[in-house]
């Protein structure tokens, strides 16, 4: 990437800036709706990454599935044998109680036992070790429902597999939109493989950056790297 190129990034960043993201909010807000673009710029490596993220510590956020890890393995040995429409309820409240029982297994199975089978991306590794090192405070948001009752196995699983101590538990969203959990915790700047990952960091106003999705993913919705006017991170896709 030339010079050129690097000054279109840092100015995408000033308009986020000064557009709110990076600030800090406590109120309950939505996702945000932004039209798609041709990419307004090249994807960019992390040494380049490194030269547009501040001089001071700030407090980044991380995206699990497809974005630290690849955990098709895990959901491709355990979803066959459950419908899509259980554990993944349009309302959960409309579920019976024996669906409820299979939901939760599902992800109780997944969280405790089948996620041993995913695989941490090099990207994931790379990019924790850059902000433990610059001492920013890392805080891992999962869109997952979480274990029923709660355990820290997805905490300390992650630990084992990238060798670091995070200074947060993992937080899970139940199925829940990100946007009120990243705005929560102040994070600045936050790092996802989906749309939906963009749009909720925009949403709370925060700096998005996209890890690009492996094309082996489990995952059915499109990623539209680069077209919600988001830094993409290079060779991300392992």
């Amino acid at each position: 990437m030339n010079n050129r190129s690097l000054a279109r990034l840092a100015t995408l960043l000033i308009v986020f800036t000064t557009s709110g993201c990076g600030t800090f909010h406590t109120t309950q807000l939505p996702p945000a709706s932004i039209p798609l673009t041709r990419p307004v710029a090249k994807a960019v490596s992390i040494e380049q990454l490194k030269r547009l993220l501040p001089a001071y510590p700030i407090v980044v956020g991380f995206d699990v599935d497809d974005t630290l890890i690849f955990s098709a393995p895990a959901f491709n040995a355990l979803q066959p044998a459950y419908p899509a429409e259980i554990i993944r309820p349009k309302n959960y409240a409309a579920l019976t109680t024996a669906q409820r029982r299979q939901y939760h297994q599902f992800w109780n199975l997944l969280n405790e036992q089948y996620d041993d089978r995913s695989i941490p991306k090099r990207i994931g590794k790379a990019l924790l070790d850059l902000h433990l090192k610059r001492g920013d405070d890392i805080y891992i948001i999962s869109r997952r429902q979480g274990t029923v009752p709660p355990t820290n196995t997805v905490t300390r699983r992650l630990e084992r597999m990238f060798g670091v101590h995070l200074p947060h538990p993992v937080v899970q969203t139940d199925l829940k939109d990100k946007t009120p959990f990243i705005a929560k915790r102040h994070i600045t700047y936050y790092y996802g493989d989906s749309d939906s990952d963009i749009t909720a960091a925009v949403g709370a106003k925060a700096v998005p950056i996209r890890v690009q999705r492996s094309l082996a993913s489990y995952a059915q919705d499109v990623p539209h790297d680069g077209q919600l006017n988001e830094i993409v991170l290079e060779n991300s896709r392992d």
